[in-house]
């Protein structure tokens, strides 16, 4: 960003999504896409955004994703945050990364770094993976990690629960 922007601080790059989420109209799903999610989600090698190259494992969200997170919640909170950078498979084959969780304030979060993107199952079948998001006009119905065929035949998928709407 610095080589685009120039030095920017905690503060400006936090305003600057907080003003760009004020624009989503009211009845449009607030989806935040960064490259890396959001402070404050844990600092264990598996948390959403824990270090996981090197020890000590610590947070290494971005702070300022965490601050307009917060700041934005005051009037409108993010439906979905969309992030990748922390892979799914952990260094030195210890383990997966917590990828689909829900948020203070209720936003959903789903960790997109599924890599390889491609591969094969134990029955030899090619399988490509997708994140996969649905809304209801504004309310998000569905959260998951999908794994289809070539031919788009879904094999599996882990899911965020979502709860149901209640009646009025």
């Amino acid at each position: 960003m610095e080589a685009v922007y120039g030095p920017v601080s905690l503060e400006a790059s936090a305003e600057r999504i907080v003003q760009a989420a004020a624009d989503v109209p009211a009845d449009q799903p607030l989806i935040v896409m960064a490259h890396c999610g959001p402070s404050g989600l844990g600092s264990e090698a598996a948390s959403p955004c824990g270090r996981d190259w090197k020890t000590p494992a610590v947070d290494w969200g971005d702070q300022d994703l965490a601050l307009a997170l917060d700041r934005m919640a005051k009037d409108r909170p993010a439906d979905l945050v969309i992030f990748g950078h922390m892979h799914h498979a952990l260094k030195r084959g210890s383990g997966f990364r917590q990828t689909l969780l829900r948020h203070r304030h209720g936003t959903a979060l789903i960790n997109a770094a599924c890599v390889p993107r491609s591969g094969v199952d134990g029955q030899g079948r090619t399988l490509l993976h997708l994140s996969w998001a649905e809304f209801q006009g504004a309310r998000l119905t569905q959260l998951a990690h999908r794994w289809y065929t070539p031919d788009a035949e879904l094999i599996h998928q882990e899911q965020l629960p979502i709860d149901a709407p209640l009646p009025c």
